[in-house]
């Protein structure tokens, strides 16, 4: 009962910030900004708290423990390079995707994509058709296996099934996402952020009470040598090396992913990037910890039949009930807050990106329709959650994410050094898709190789089409042929 009430308290006050999120994106909303960037409110602290929750969240507080469960300390030293890898990606691309998206025009990544790429209007679109039915796509996949992850923990927590238990908590997403757009996704972000803070603290904190790390490494090598001195990267790879790809995969996860760099649109203009990454090192570094529950649980209690349940069973085996219920309330909506981010993106790919790039023009309910279509995703994605192949969350996470990594790294990232146009643009997205796929589902690749492999061969193709047809020539960041050709003829205006 004392769990109830403190998810009915905390849910009204994620749907009172939802509800007051969106009395402030109607008042100072831009056409179209409001719901899809927060009318562009985020400061220092908030972006930090929302790049850094979503960053970690259901895998961070789940699924990396299970896989530290599963796999040994290859999960803990692949946890270290996420924390620097977003800080890194944050300094270094966060000004550069929001000035051009403010000189280009852009409310989401695929339409950034569709205008940074000179072409013709309809090659425009087609890029702009293509990011945002991929971002659909493969965003479904990731959200299901956060979906059950909330579940999982929820069930244990408020002792009912996970199928109700997912139910009831994306209810509470639905609510407040279709309220308060991005504004509301990134506060309440935040506010779970230091919640997730705290709960780290206090978890680590209890096993080292318990037992000390150095002590706890050589029991579980007692148990298994290879826990505490892996021989490969498995999961992440087959070689022993493999693991430090992870730092790829989280920079490229940063600045790539659309429900990621989709903050870097929404930040305030007068912000200070430098400022925001200051409070993501501390945050990240604190958060890097979390896998340490999985190995202690591998030590305490070996016999679990799903890795995943490690961190539910820490908390209600080895912690204080009220200490272990505020904890699984911080991980949950920290989890819910990751999942209205993805849910507030699919319905911008189906309803603005998708809608844009066929009728050429936004919807006349603007807003609403972007609120209407996040019930929608979620009603499917639900379904999806009790009707798809079972999977590690982590896993499920990897595949989602990946896909889109291999598509966008290339018209994302390389776009920097070579401006090339929508046609190459187009292509390197499809070469990335397909070489993702083939190894993912034809060779098994590793989690982390598939992705950067993609995203290799998305780069590769982006580079030489770009230079072959540009001649290596760069564009002025801002312009595409539509932005010279109504230059050109204000200039012919001046001359008459």
């Amino acid at each position: 009962m004392a769990n109830w009430i403190i998810f009915i308290v905390a849910s009204c006050v994620l749907i009172g910030v939802g509800y007051m999120s969106g009395r402030k994106i109607e008042k100072d909303q831009v056409e179209g900004e409001g719901f899809l960037l927060g009318a562009k409110q985020i400061g220092p602290f908030i972006g930090a708290g929302t790049l850094m929750a979503t960053g970690y969240s259901g895998w961070g507080f789940i699924g990396s423990p299970g896989t530290a469960y599963a796999y040994g300390t290859i999960e803990l030293l692949a946890n270290f390079f996420f924390a620097p890898a977003i800080t890194f990606g944050t300094l270094w691309f966060a000004n550069y995707m929001r000035k051009n998206a403010e000189s280009m025009g852009g409310l989401t990544v695929p339409e950034y994509l569709s205008k940074i790429h000179r072409g013709t209007e309809a090659e425009q679109r087609r890029v702009h058709l293509l990011a945002g039915f991929a971002t659909l796509m493969f965003l479904t996949v990731y959200i299901v296996g956060q979906i059950r992850a909330v579940g999982l923990v929820a069930s244990k927590w408020l002792g009912i099934s996970e199928a109700i238990a997912a139910t009831i908590l994306l209810l509470v997403v639905i609510i407040f996402t279709m309220q308060g757009g991005l504004l509301a996704v990134a506060i309440t972000d935040t506010i779970m952020c230091v919640g997730m803070l705290v709960s780290a603290v206090i978890v680590i904190t209890v096993i080292k009470q318990d037992i000390s790390i150095m002590e706890l490494i050589d029991k579980l090598g007692e148990i298994d040598p290879k826990i505490t001195n892996p021989v490969t990267s498995v999961p992440y790879g087959r070689s022993k090396y493999q693991v430090f790809l992870v730092f790829i995969y989280a920079l490229l996860f940063t600045t790539t992913l659309p429900y990621m760099s989709v903050r870097f649109l929404s930040l305030k203009e007068d912000l200070k990037v430098h400022k925001m990454a200051l409070y993501m090192a501390p945050m990240g570094l604190i958060l890097s910890f979390i896998p340490m529950v999985g190995l202690y649980m591998r030590y305490k209690n070996p016999g679990l039949e799903n890795p995943d349940a490690a961190m539910p069973v820490f908390l209600n085996t080895y912690l204080h009930p009220a200490v272990g219920g505020v904890i699984t309330l911080f991980i949950l909506f920290a989890m819910l807050s990751t999942i209205s981010s993805v849910l507030q993106t699919q319905a911008s790919a189906l309803s603005h990106d998708m809608y844009v790039s066929i009728k050429k023009k936004m919807h006349p309910k603007g807003d609403k329709f972007n609120r209407l279509m996040v019930l929608v995703i979620a009603l499917v994605s639900l379904w999806l959650t009790f009707v798809a192949p079972q999977g590690m969350l982590n896993q499920i996470a990897y595949i989602g994410t990946g896909g889109l990594i291999a598509m966008f790294l290339g018209p994302t990232i390389v776009q920097i050094f070579i401006k090339a146009n929508a046609k190459t643009c187009f292509v390197s997205m499809l070469a990335g898709l397909i070489t993702n796929v083939f190894l993912v589902l034809g060779v098994n690749t590793g989690w982390v190789e598939a992705p950067i492999l993609g995203g290799l061969a998305s780069a590769v193709v982006y580079a030489v089409m770009g230079y072959i047809t540009n001649g290596n020539k760069r564009i002025p960041d801002g312009y595409n042929e539509k932005k010279i050709e109504e230059a050109l003829e204000e200039a012919k205006e001046e001359a008459k």
